[in-house]
This record gives C-alpha cells, structure tokens and sequence, in this order.
C-alpha cells in the first residue's frame, strides 16, 4: 500500500526541489585561472581586448576572473628570461551535470595555462 501526500505537502516539496534546483543554473561570478610556468617564479598580467584584468605571481598561482567576454592573453616575465604570451580560451560551456548526482559537489569553472620561459642570452640578460 502506497500513501500520498497531501496535496499542500506535494506543492511544498515541489517548490522547495524548483529553489535548489535553480541556484544550479547560474554561470559563476569567477573562473579560476592556474598559471604555471616553467621555471617557476614568473608574475603573469591576463588581459582581454588589450585590457588586464588580473594579475598571477610568483607563479604557480591563481588569478580570478570574470569568465564571459573572450579569450585572454597570458603575458609572462621573468628576471633573466624573454617574456612569454599565451591565449587562453575560456570554455562556454558551465553548467557542470555532475552536480546533481548525489554526493557531487560543484566545483568552480577552473582552467590552467603553462608557460615555458627562454632563458635570455648573457649578453642581453645583463641589461
């Protein structure tokens, strides 16, 4: 034997399932940028359109931003090493199915660029 449930406890739980549910279809505020670079130590500028927006160093390290707008430029430097620009294209994609399943926990919109620094010639590394 099946019981239902009143009809005023069904509307509860239905809207109270449609409130969670709906704080998991907002894009995040933040992306997580890792920036690592090769050999460590660099400071990194991310820019969009020519603009920075964050700043990352001594690397390994975390940048925070804005993850609608385009694709960012990584721009690296170094004592001693020739500065190093990457882009880095931000993925469209950020609602995470995953977070639904039971026991899941919605992770942050992360996203990784590695840069390999060149060492600069004696001559030019002394200037």
């Amino acid at each position: 034997m099946t019981r239902r449930l009143p009809r005023g406890n069904r509307l509860l739980l239905a809207a109270l399932a449609a409130a969670l549910l709906s704080g998991c279809s907002s894009p995040p505020e933040q992306a997580e940028i890792l920036v690592n670079t090769t050999p460590p130590g660099a400071f990194c500028t991310l820019s969009r359109h020519g603009q920075p927006v964050a700043t990352a160093g001594p690397t390994p390290a975390l940048a925070l931003v804005d993850p609608s707008g385009g694709d960012l430029a990584v721009t690296c430097r170094r004592d001693g090493f020739t500065d190093a620009t990457a882009t880095l294209r931000l993925s469209s994609s950020w609602l995470d199915l995953s977070a639904l399943m039971p026991g899941a926990v919605a992770a942050a919109d992360q996203h990784s660029v590695a840069i390999a620094l060149v060492p600069k010639p004696p001559e030019a590394a002394r200037r």
